[in-house]
């Protein structure tokens, strides 16, 4: 009897809300306050110079996963590209480090925004936001996972309200809200140098774009479905963004928004009165929750992966014999959140904080978007025929326009440079250290043709995509194959 199948069931939206969901995450909703405290009126300029490099990820990742659609991340697409040295430092510093930087800031994130409005100390609400994101995720309650999809869209449609109520003046109307931002220039003091100084900041409006992605496996057409959600999903996070920030300044002293440690919660108390500062308090404890845990569902079973692969330590294998869930990962990923929660809470949950951590992750997590795009223009050459059924239009043109994008991106994030650094190469050190001890071929690219035929092998039949593939196959060996035979001839 064959393993069982995942079932491609889902269509587009599903994936438009994945694509949009990290939009309304504690720090998200931080980065878009303190932007707009900085850039001022410019702020949708400067989100629009950011949205250029996202974009471009966006087309890569969408022919990507149009290619392998499969339910990896990064590392599947960079493998058959670079190897597997390049596939986990992709994943690694993509991701772990970004949960090690964020996930523990995102529990804060909430704790601080109930202490604005109640005085209740924000480590005590944060021990027990992060008590009950590890509970959920020992135990694996199914019933929060099949409404967290519906949770994330009421939180995206609950930040756009908020923004557009501030965007056409809702709270003057209702006499609760007075413009303090009428008399300003559209540029900050300092002129379009200082706002294009800060498009690092605005990358973090878009980051996690690509969560989609593993969705592809139950996607019905993953090929068309997934690329025009992450194009569509950007585009609607800018807008969202663009009207709460330019909202934000209006109503909001530009001081406040970039030194206050909740700025989104700031700017909805200013343009609604208390009413807007409640629900968004509200919205950031639940947004900070779901990322959190998020985080905390993805990161271990990363880990189960990799280890069942050999990449990773066989302790990431061991599975909780009572509730069948990757304790260790578990357990490892807590770690890594509650190592955040003790640094913020002694640094203080305030702006530099908070930006300092996203910054650094921001870095890393862009450097894993560069590698999507450079896996593009590798796969494009190395395998020309390849069934694509999905392309990134003019990719010799647009991708090394976003490569260039993240370059300067990073650049405008130098004072976070010697952090994100030294936390890539640790993940550097442990890739090479442990593929020399495990006799791993470290640069050896696993060809495009298994990674096709393992989908196949674990995915329900997917039209279009499987006749194409197959068709592929064959014409490269000469006759049909399937299943470990197709494996084994496409192996070295």
């Amino acid at each position: 009897m064959g393993k069982e199948k995942l079932k491609r069931v889902l269509g587009f939206a599903p994936a438009f809300g994945a694509a949009v969901g990290l939009v309304v995450s504690g720090t998200a909703m931080f980065s878009v306050g303190n932007l707009a405290g900085t850039t001022g009126y410019a702020t949708f300029i400067i989100a629009a110079i950011a949205l250029v490099p996202m974009m471009a990820a966006a087309f890569a990742f969408g022919e990507l996963s149009a290619m392998l659609p499969g339910g990896g991340m990064i590392s599947d697409y960079t493998l058959p590209a670079l190897g597997r040295f390049w596939a986990m430092f992709a994943l690694l510093s993509g991701y772990v480090l970004l949960i090690a930087c964020d996930g523990g800031t995102q529990i804060m994130m909430g704790g601080a925004s109930v202490e604005s409005i109640t005085g209740i100390p924000q480590i005590l609400v944060a021990v027990v936001l992060f008590s009950v994101v590890i509970a959920i995720n020992v135990v694996g309650v199914n019933v929060y996972g099949m409404v967290e999809s519906w949770i994330t869209v009421g939180m995206v449609v609950t930040f756009a309200v908020l923004g557009l109520l501030g965007f056409f003046h809702a709270g003057e109307l209702a006499g609760v809200a007075a413009p303090v931002g009428e008399g300003l220039s559209f540029w900050p003091e300092g002129g379009p140098a200082v706002a294009l100084s800060s498009v690092g900041t605005a990358i973090w409006f878009f980051i996690g774009f690509e969560f989609a992605c593993p969705m592809a496996e139950e996607n019905k057409k993953p090929y068309r479905n997934i690329p025009y959600a992450l194009i569509f999903g950007l585009l609607a996070i800018y807008a969202v963004d663009a009207v709460f920030a330019t909202a934000a300044v209006r109503y909001t002293d530009a001081a406040t928004l970039s030194t206050s440690a909740v700025p989104h919660i700031e700017a909805a108390s200013a343009m609604l009165g208390w009413g807007g500062s409640i629900v968004m308090t509200l919205l950031t404890i639940l947004a900070s929750f779901t990322t959190a845990n998020a985080y905390c569902a993805a990161l271990p079973r990363m880990l189960y992966g990799m280890a069942r692969e050999g990449l990773m330590p066989k302790l990431f294998l061991k599975i909780s014999p009572r509730f069948r869930t990757p304790i260790c990962g578990i357990v490892f990923t807590g770690a890594l959140m509650a190592v955040t929660i003790v640094y913020v809470g002694l640094n203080g949950t305030n702006a530099d904080t908070v930006l300092s951590l996203i910054s650094v992750a921001c870095i890393t997590w862009m450097i894993s978007y560069a590698i999507a795009m450079i896996d593009v223009l590798v796969l494009r050459r190395r395998y020309p025929d390849f069934p694509r059924l999905w392309k990134a239009p003019f990719a010799k043109l647009t991708l090394p326009i976003g490569l260039c994008g993240v370059a300067y991106a990073i650049w405008t994030l130098s004072d976070y440079w010697l952090a994100a650094v030294i936390a890539m190469a640790v993940v550097a050190v442990y890739v090479t250290v442990w593929m020399k001890i495990k006799h791993i071929d470290m640069w050896e690219k696993t060809p495009i043709g298994e990674m096709a035929q393992s989908i196949r092998d674990t995915s329900e039949y997917l039209p279009v995509w499987d006749e194409a593939v197959e068709s592929w196959i064959s014409d490269q060996t000469g006759r049909p194959l399937g299943g470990a035979e197709s494996r084994r001839a496409y192996r070295a």
